[in-house]
């Protein structure tokens, strides 16, 4: 979803998938771990799924272009250190303490302009006077309460400034794992207006039928 924002050409990810694999090999060649789903290790490719989960919602959400990103919940993960690595001052929110402490670690290890913390936005807000152009959050939600995740997330989205763009994944369906799954379009649609968004385009949300474990 975007903030004020206007329609947009979303070109294919293939080029943006592309570009984090190399990214990936790259840190993997330098003997630095990348976290996915919780677990840091060297990494020298991404499955599938998860590739393409990054790269989509980079590309939809023009995020190559941001300068201020919050990643909600991804300590150690692909997506904040690329878009790190590219010059974006990039917060990392996650309440592991031990992935914000290796995300540290990366930053500055490699000169990257990324802080990490251990707010907890279920419960606190944000400083005062944080801005984001993007705020990104790959598969993290259905870890938590709706009521937990909707608090949190409408802090982030009130964190974007005019035309901020907003790159959420989760979990998706009737019989998606985790309690704060969406389960049907129409929440998804209410968790938007709950947010105060608006889909990119305007197309809004659409159940493609495919379901991956």
């Amino acid at each position: 979803p975007e903030r004020d924002g206007g329609r947009a050409e979303v070109p294919e990810a293939r080029g943006q998938a592309a570009r984090l694999t190399g990214f990936l090999r790259r840190l993997c060649l330098r003997g630095q771990a990348v976290a996915v789903n919780g677990i840091p290790h060297r990494r020298f490719y991404l499955r599938w799924p998860k590739r393409w989960e990054y790269a989509c919602g980079l590309t939809h959400a023009d995020g190559e272009r941001a300068r201020r990103v919050i990643d909600f919940g991804g300590g150690a993960t692909l997506p904040a250190y690329y878009l790190a690595a590219r010059g974006a001052e990039v917060m990392v929110l996650d309440i592991d303490a031990d992935l914000v402490e290796r995300s540290r670690r990366a930053a500055a290890r490699f000169g990257w302009p990324l802080q990490a913390s251990t707010l907890d936005l279920t419960s606190a807000e944000l400083p005062a006077g944080t801005e984001a152009d993007l705020v990104t959050s790959f598969c993290v939600i259905e870890h938590m309460s709706h009521a937990a995740h909707r608090a949190a997330l409408r802090r982030l989205a009130a964190a974007l400034v005019p035309g901020g763009r907003m790159a959420l994944s989760f979990e998706y369906g009737e019989d998606a794992p985790g309690e704060g799954a969406l389960r049907d379009a129409a929440a998804v649609a209410e968790l938007v207006e709950h947010l105060g968004l608006r889909w990119r385009g305007g197309a809004g949300f659409e159940d493609d039928g495919q379901r991956f474990a």
